[in-house]
């Protein structure tokens, strides 16, 4: 539920639906990929997890 508040919950809240919220074709590819699954990892592992790739409009800023 913490993971949906602040990726398509937000995008919801700010009415950016059809441009933002999902990897997908056509939409904004603004993400981050964390080195540990955030769906599985323990919460208090996901704050310490690095940070492996960010992407902001479609263009890789950092990658590890």
């Amino acid at each position: 539920m913490a993971l949906e508040g602040y990726t398509s919950h937000a995008v919801c809240a700010v009415g950016e639906e059809d441009v933002a919220g999902r990897i997908a074709p056509g939409f904004r590819a603004d993400l981050t990929a964390f080195a540990v699954d955030p769906v599985t990892a323990p919460a208090d592992e996901l704050g310490e997890a690095p940070v492996a790739l960010t992407m902001t409009g479609g263009t890789v800023v950092h990658r590890a």
